[in-house]
């Protein structure tokens, strides 16, 4: 839902969130100030503020227990698609390692597909699927190393032992690669969305409601009030698509893979 929101900064996209509370928050509040004065009278505010805050701690408790719930549920995907990418990281490490065994011109041809692979995803799949897009040049690349992988046939126990190990890890490689690529089409049903935004909504409108005799004071507490939600909500927002927009996963398992693997090998 709104995935253009993950084309800009993260500062531009908090500036977005509290701007859009704080415009209807305070827009209500001078709509909604002469309406409610003479639902209720000019002199009746005891009786509008207590059923006000009567319908403000109902909704108030539930969305702040939803935006609660939602927050953490958000921040253990975002930190499980964080371990996929280093749980594919090490299958490719122990996988290079183990290649490393065989004879030339194979172990060559093996390591050079496992770097390829690696600067693949580094230097043009990470930021494809920061931008939303995907390729499927990926796929390719691990077929091309198993088919290569099963160009060996094993003369001694030995070599046995080393190719069956390396086609362990290359399972291994391959169920870590499809959770990262599951982990990158995760977010939150829109219709989560829409809850989410419309209990802000409600919530910023009951704020404007409320009876406060100076106008400056009441732009100042739902002001406040709006600012809390929105950052909840560009929080969640921000942690919703982990390999979206410039809060995502990072890809620096592969580049320490890279760096300190690749480069010493």
């Amino acid at each position: 839902m709104f995935s253009w929101i993950y084309d800009l900064p993260n500062w531009a996209m908090f500036v977005l969130f509290v701007t859009v509370a704080l415009a209807v928050c305070w827009g209500a509040v001078f709509l909604l100030r002469p309406v409610m004065d003479r639902l209720f009278g000019d002199d009746d505010h005891e009786q509008r503020n207590s059923l006000l805050e009567l319908v403000l701690t109902g909704t108030g408790l539930f969305y702040g227990l939803l935006l609660g719930l939602i927050a953490a549920a958000t921040y253990t995907t975002y930190s499980e698609a964080s371990a996929s990418v280093a749980n594919e990281a090490t299958t490719i490490a122990a996988l290079y390692r183990d290649v490393s065994g065989y004879s030339e011109p194979l172990r060559s041809q093996l390591r050079g597909d496992l770097e390829g692979y690696v600067d693949y995803v580094i230097d043009v799949y990470w930021p494809m699927q920061q931008r939303g897009e995907t390729s499927p040049e990926g796929v390719y690349r691990v077929d091309e190393i198993q088919r290569n992988l099963m160009k060996y046939e094993p003369a001694t126990p030995g070599q046995e032992a080393v190719h069956g190990e390396a086609f362990s890890q290359l399972n291994s490689f391959t169920q870590a690669r499809r959770e990262m690529l599951n982990s990158v089409s995760g977010s939150l049903p829109s219709a989560l969305w829409w809850v989410l935004v419309l209990g802000a909504l409600i919530n910023l409108i009951l704020m404007s409601m409320l009876a406060v005799q100076r106008i400056a004071a009441h732009l100042l507490i739902s002001g406040l009030f709006a600012v809390f939600v929105a950052m909840m909500i560009f929080l969640i927002a921000a942690m919703d698509n982990p390999f979206l927009g410039e809060f995502s996963v990072a890809p620096e398992p592969f580049e320490l893979l890279r760096r300190d693997l690749f480069n010493r090998a």
